[in-house]
Formats: structure tokens, C-alpha cells, sequence
């Protein structure tokens, strides 16, 4: 147990970092301590030993938040009492050669690893920069100490952290111009984990994907990040002059509400005092504690209306962005109806031809209807009359035999006239056309009447 206490007073950062179960097995340890054999020995044994301590980097750089880390900070991380690994030097060798690593300075340089960079740094640089190192080395000893300070980037855990920067961040907070401090405490407001040394690093990483923009400033001779801008999905990561000057209204907007805070509890403070004084009938200090508040109040009264403006300029900004925002729907909306309109012809004179047309059907097919529906009620009608007669008959206590058909009435309602053989052979005798005249045939037509 007293070697797990020696690393935790190592550095209190790794207070609650897992470690595998083996590190506290002291012989197996000890083997993965100790510097590393010709790998032809036991090719086995090499390459588990390898795996343990990549995977080790890995877990430590995770758990702390920073893919930035130097030798001498892992030999320091990884002691057990006093017990230095001297197989570290080994394993980043062969971590660079795998490009699970990167030196700081060619990352800085060329963040998206693109093709033109690598093929200068592999043909040009790194060739002539191991040239000047054995010529160095042949005539001045080798500074093992400045190589373990030699800051590299795990490139695993990089990308791992900049996606969960972009996934709780970015996302959520677009357009906004933050400074670093801000930007810092928005990274712990949404919990993702990411170490303060580490963050210039993620911005960089995120600048160059087009995600981000930064703005730097000179202080000492050294360059600092100063504003970070969160782009919309469709905005240009760029800042702007119209960014800088809603940050500086932004700015003076807390910076005023602060002063108006400190002012209100000053003006209490006086009031107070000038209470008291009255009370201790000390008129003189009560009258210099009430000259003090209204001067105050004066302030206070000015900054108000200070803040008054700065806010309405914001609101004013605000809503002349949200006006472009509505034109620029309206144009796309407009030339979405114009190309709909257009691909299917729907022109004026096209469908003024197209609804005459189907007015006309319209009206050949009510036409039709209503012969066809005038000729079906005038059966219905004759059935409905025979119907309600008989039920009619029924009801005065008639006999259904004493019913007429309906066969004998036309459609005026008149009874139809009946004439026997008889009756016509004896009204074609009486005519009597030939020999009398119009007037003697209608004195006996209305004779024989």
C-alpha cells in the first residue's frame, strides 16, 4: 500500500486515475520498468509490453483532459516511490513511427496533417533536421534532459476531445462571441473534460476545421487567445467588424450593470450612515453622507440611461439580423414557388382553358342528371299516388275493389273517356254531312243531345 501512496503524492491529479491491476504486482512490474530487450529475444513479451504502456499514455491523457504531454512528464506521473520507467523513451519512439504521436511544433504547424506539409517534412525537413542532430550529437553530448521536454500530441485523444467539445459546445452555442475565460467556464458548465493547458491546442484543432475562429493578442512578446467566435451552420468563421462591435456593446452592457450593482449598495451604505448620524444628532456628517448619495443617485441616473441606450441599440441590431434573416426566406420561398410553378406549367391561360373545361363537363353532366333523375321521379310519383290512395281508402272504410287505377288518369289529372261499338255506330248514322247543310247537322247533333 505504500507504493499507491508514493503516487498519489506524485501528483494529486491522478487521485482517482485506475490503474491495471497488475501495477501493483511488484515483480510483473518490475519487468515493465525495465528497459526494453532486442525485440528478437521474445518478439511476445516485446510487443505486450509495448501494448501495456500505449495504452497506459492513453488512459493517463483521457482521464486528465490533454492530449499534450513530454517524457519527463510520463517518468514523473508513472513513478512508484522512486522508481522511474526507463522504457518510456522506447515506446514514444515507436508510437511516433505507428503516428499515434506528433511533436507539438510540426502539429502547430499543420494541424490537418495535409499531404503537401507530410511530403516537406518527410523528404525535406525531418531529413535535414536528423542530419544537423548527428552532427550535433558528433561534436557536443546529447542533452537527454531538453529531448524529455520535448512536447508531444496524441493524436487519438485529440480527436476525441475536440469532437466532444463540438458535440456539448459548439453545437448548442452558435453564434456567440466568447472571450477564453468564457469560453473556459461554458467547457465546465456543459462537463466536458478538457485540461486549461489544453485548450489553446483544441481551439487550434477545431480553427483549422473550419469550426471555430480565433482571435489573437500580443501581450509580452507572446501571442494569447483573446476572442473565440462559434460560426452559425451557414455563417463564415470569421470575425468580423460588425462581431467586434456587438462584443463591445456586450461588454459595456455587463460592465454597466456591474457599476449600477456597486452604485445601489454605495447609495445604501450613505443613506444608512446618514441615518445613523440623525439619530446621534451629528447634522454636519449626516448632511455629508446625504451630499454623497445624491451624487451617487446623479450617477446612477446617468449610467441608467447609458444602459437604456446600449440596450436599445441591441435590440435594434437583433431585430435588423432577424429582418435579413426573414427576407433571405422569402427570396429562397419565392424562387422555390417560381421553379414548382414552372416545372409543372402552371401558367394562367393554361388553366383558365383547363377550369372552362370542366365547367362545361360540369354542366353536360348535371344536364344528364336531371333528365335521367325527372323521367325516374315520374314513376316513383305514379307508385307513390297508388300507394297513398289505397292506404287512403283504407283509412275511410272503403273496399279496395272501389279503388281506380291510376291507368285512368292522364298526366292532367282528367278521367279518360270510354265509347261502346253501339253508341259509335249510332253517331256515325246521325251524321249527316253530304245533304244538309253545317247549320241543319248541328240542329239535329243538339236534337239527338
Amino acid at each position: 500500500m505504500s507504493n499507491k501512496n508514493d503516487i498519489i503524492c506524485t501528483n494529486n491529479e491522478l487521485k482517482e486515475f485506475k490503474f491495471p491491476p497488475v501495477w501493483w504486482d511488484k515483480s510483473k512490474i518490475k519487468v515493465l520498468f525495465a528497459s526494453f530487450h532486442p525485440r528478437h529475444i521474445n518478439i511476445e513479451e516485446y510487443d505486450a509490453k509495448l501494448l501495456f504502456w500505449m495504452d497506459l499514455i492513453r488512459q493517463y491523457c483521457t482521464y486528465l483532459g490533454k492530449a499534450n504531454f513530454c517524457l519527463r512528464e510520463l517518468q514523473l506521473q508513472f513513478m512508484r516511490g522512486e522508481q522511474i520507467p526507463a522504457c518510456l523513451d522506447v515506446v514514444m519512439a515507436e508510437m511516433e513511427q505507428q503516428k499515434q504521436i506528433r511533436r507539438r511544433t510540426e502539429y502547430e504547424e499543420d494541424p490537418l496533417n495535409t499531404w503537401r506539409v507530410w511530403i516537406v517534412n518527410s523528404f525535406v525537413k525531418r531529413p535535414l533536421w536528423r542530419s544537423w542532430e548527428k552532427l550535433k550529437y558528433s561534436i557536443f553530448a546529447r542533452d537527454v534532459k531538453a529531448e524529455s521536454f520535448i512536447e508531444w500530441i496524441h493524436l487519438d485523444v485529440l480527436r476525441a476531445i475536440c469532437s466532444e467539445v463540438e458535440e456539448k459546445v459548439l453545437r448548442k452555442h452558435r453564434g456567440k462571441l466568447l472571450h477564453l475565460e468564457a469560453f473556459k467556464k461554458l467547457c465546465k458548465t456543459c462537463e466536458v473534460r478538457i485540461h486549461e493547458e489544453f485548450i489553446d491546442l483544441c481551439l487550434l484543432t477545431l480553427q483549422a476545421r473550419r469550426q471555430v475562429a480565433i482571435q489573437y493578442k500580443m501581450e509580452r512578446g507572446k501571442s494569447y487567445v483573446h476572442l473565440i467566435k462559434i460560426p452559425d451552420e451557414n455563417e463564415s468563421p470569421i470575425i468580423s467588424e460588425a462581431d467586434l462591435a456587438m462584443h463591445n456593446l456586450e461588454m459595456t452592457q455587463a460592465s454597466l450593470l456591474q457599476q449600477l450593482e456597486s452604485l445601489e449598495e454605495e447609495i445604501k451604505v450613505n443613506d444608512d450612515k446618514a441615518r445613523q448620524y440623525v439619530k446621534e444628532n451629528k447634522r454636519q456628517l449626516a448632511k455629508t453622507y446625504l451630499r454623497k448619495r445624491h451624487l451617487l443617485e446623479k450617477n446612477h441616473e446617468r449610467r441608467s440611461l447609458a444602459l437604456h441606450n446600449i440596450e436599445l441599440l441591441l435590440s435594434n441590431v437583433e431585430e435588423a439580423q432577424n429582418n435579413g434573416v426573414l427576407l433571405d426566406a422569402y427570396k429562397i420561398g419565392t424562387k422555390a414557388l417560381q421553379k414548382v410553378l414552372s416545372d409543372s406549367g402552371l401558367k394562367y391561360d393554361n388553366v383558365d382553358e383547363v377550369l372552362a373545361d370542366v365547367r362545361e363537363t360540369l354542366d353536360q353532366h348535371r344536364e344528364i342528371q336531371d333528365v335521367m333523375s325527372s323521367s325516374t321521379a315520374e314513376v316513383t310519383a305514379n307508385h307513390d299516388e297508388e300507394a297513398l290512395e289505397a292506404e287512403l281508402t283504407k283509412l275511410m272504410g272503403g273496399n279496395d275493389q272501389e279503388i281506380k287505377p291510376l291507368s285512368l288518369y292522364n298526366n292532367n289529372n282528367k278521367t279518360e273517356i270510354v265509347i261502346e261499338d253501339d253508341q259509335l255506330i249510332a253517331m256515325l248514322n246521325d251524321l249527316e254531312v253530304e245533304d244538309g247543310t253545317l247549320s241543319q247537322v248541328s240542329q239535329r247533333t243538339m236534337e239527338s243531345m
